[in-house]
């Protein structure tokens, strides 16, 4: 609806032009978005958000775009009698007004919500049977040496056909139960049913930390609580963090800044698979193709490709061809071998081995990316070398990377030599048999974690303290961005509902440890939650921006080798 009156025009923009923008939304499928000269609405607010920063605006602004300073600092912004119209959801607004001020969220998510079912039978059932079959399998390939992970854009690309399959196979037949109208085919198969399957597969593809300790148990102690005792600990261990992270939503979900680039990826395809139109992006092949068929294109490759690396030559997938050239040199095979050495010459040909463990390096930002690859380069490159040829930790008897722990011959370290018959320490077993020896990368390894988990609380303190202290002060009446205004019309989960969750599977875990001979103290328990609780919000912000997400296995195995000694069941808990 066109504005009554005289109409403002601070922009050059017409009011007729706005009024066009804003009933026929721009079309979001191409990367390109053009920038606009000033983002009024949410940059203003993110200016007033952070204008005590030691570096103004905004801290994490620049790490996304250096060009959101520069707009930051301009002076043109509209009238005040403009601004009044925009806070007026019932005025229009100009498309620059009505979206993210983040360019990688412009390129990826539309500005615009469809009016399609979501929440119906197929969704369900299509949704239910890839989460049984892409966790199964994940569970099964964690063992495997690189690891392969099945990531949710795989069920996004397994749910296309079948659901457009649903749509054109099962009958259309209502029914009525209970007053709830619902179908067997609701019609076409819809990029919000699409989705929910991905969202189902993107909080269910992800290995259980409870399967590590489950495998640990049977594998190194030959101990079997049974099946209930791994169901009740899968099951409290992975809903008390669905508690957790619904009490996190004001603050890592809400916010604008908090982009989440690895959700980026799948909204992209999203979006890349319901285009309606020949849409060309000049990003791709210099706008020759449209982006569908180039995904396509790449997927079909990708698959053929990997018969290369993964079955016919296997050599290209670690091709440290250094190490052919001299096998017999422990120098070279130190520096340069891609198992047990420091890999100075990373080529390989196998995409596993580039993402199997840290994910795909094309999601984070580059700034993200290059900090990585200097502390690479700095730390084991250079410094895992220094230590290891200096003799530091017996590293001459010892391989310099490898995972794997040693005892005092050179053999991998005998556990159930110095464990008694509850499975606790041995003192003089211990003391008979041999200290542990792990390489010199294993030992960096662990002092960088530790590293990293300060570093992690005091950045977060510097950089997002008043962020945080911001947020939780305008909860209730902070001015949200577009994505979250076009949320709005959705009836949301409440607090309480978390809550209630967290407290139900608290208890249900407190049962857990105490039930079964875990050595695990019931104040022990609480304080794992508490650190769990603690650095769930500095880790979600970290991730949230950068993609990397930072453990805390190190911090908790420390805390509780120190506080509880001698219970390494009660430590992997």
């Amino acid at each position: 609806m066109a504005p009554t009156g005289n109409p403002v025009d601070t922009q050059g923009i017409a009011s007729a032009d706005i009024d066009t923008q804003i009933h026929e939304p721009r079309l979001r499928h191409s990367a390109s978005g053009q920038r606009p000269d000033s983002i009024d609405g949410l940059v203003d607010e993110t200016w007033k958000l952070h204008d005590n920063d030691d570096k103004p605006p905004s801290e994490h602004e620049p790490l996304m775009d250096s060009e959101l300073v520069q707009e930051f600092e301009l002076d043109d912004y509209t009238s005040p009698d403009a601004r009044l119209l925009v806070e007026d959801a019932n005025a229009p607004k100009s498309h620059h007004e009505q979206d993210s001020p983040y360019p990688e969220v412009r390129a990826a998510v539309r500005n615009y919500d469809q009016h399609v079912p979501c929440n119906t039978l197929r969704a369900w059932v299509i949704g239910l049977m890839l989460v049984v079959v892409g966790a199964s399998m994940n569970t099964l390939f964690s063992l495997r040496q690189p690891s392969i992970s099945i990531g949710p854009l795989v069920a996004q690309i397994v749910a296309w056909p079948l659901g457009h399959a649903w749509a054109a196979l099962v009958p259309e037949r209502r029914f009525n139960t209970f007053g709830l109208a619902w179908s067997l085919n609701p019609g076409p198969f819809n990029i919000k049913e699409h989705t929910i399957i991905g969202v189902m597969a993107s909080v269910s593809f992800s290995v259980a930390y409870s399967t590590d300790i489950i495998l640990a148990q049977l594998v190194f102690y030959k101990q079997d609580f049974g099946i209930v005792f791994q169901l009740l600990l899968t099951i409290s261990t992975q809903s008390l963090g669905y508690g957790i992270a619904g009490t996190m939503r004001k603050y890592l979900v809400y916010p604008a800044s908090m982009i989440w680039p690895g959700n980026l990826v799948g909204v992209t395809l999203m979006n890349a698979m319901y285009e309606k139109d020949d849409v060309r992006d000049p990003k791709v092949l210099g706008g020759m193709m449209p982006r569908y068929r180039w995904f396509l294109y790449v997927t079909l490759a990708s698959f053929f490709y990997y018969f290369i690396p993964g079955f016919l030559a296997k050599c290209t997938s670690v091709f440290a061809f250094a190490t052919w050239i001299a096998p017999q040199n422990p120098v070279v095979n130190q520096l340069f071998g891609g198992t047990t050495g420091l890999s100075v010459l990373p080529i390989t040909f196998d995409w596993t081995q580039v993402a199997g463990w840290v994910g795909s390096p094309l999601i984070p930002p580059w700034p993200a990316i290059g900090n990585t690859l200097i502390g690479v380069i700095v730390f084991y490159v250079v410094g895992a070398s220094m230590l290891h040829y200096s003799g530091a930790w017996y590293a001459q008897f010892l391989p310099m990377s490898d995972a794997t722990t040693y005892d005092n011959t050179g053999q991998p370290y005998n556990t159930s030599r110095v464990l008694t018959s509850d499975f606790t320490l041995d003192h003089e077993a211990y003391r008979n048999y041999s200290p542990l020896f792990i390489s010199t990368t294993f030992a960096l390894s662990y002092g960088l974690s530790f590293a990293a988990i300060s570093s992690l609380v005091v950045y977060t303190f510097l950089h997002y303290r008043k962020q945080i202290w911001q947020q939780y002060r305008d909860s209730t009446n902070e001015k949200p961005d577009i994505h979250m205004k076009l949320m709005s019309k959705y009836k949301e989960a409440p607090n309480w509902w978390y809550m209630s969750l967290f407290a139900v599977m608290l208890a249900l875990g407190l049962y857990t440890v105490l039930a079964y001979p875990t050595k695990m103290t019931w104040w022990a328990f609480f304080l794992a939650v508490f650190i769990s609780y603690g650095f769930s919000l500095p880790i979600g912000i970290i991730q949230a921006v950068t993609n990397n997400q930072i453990g805390l296995n190190v911090l908790t195995e420390l805390v509780y080798g120190y506080i509880q000694p001698g219970r390494p069941l009660a430590l992997m808990m």
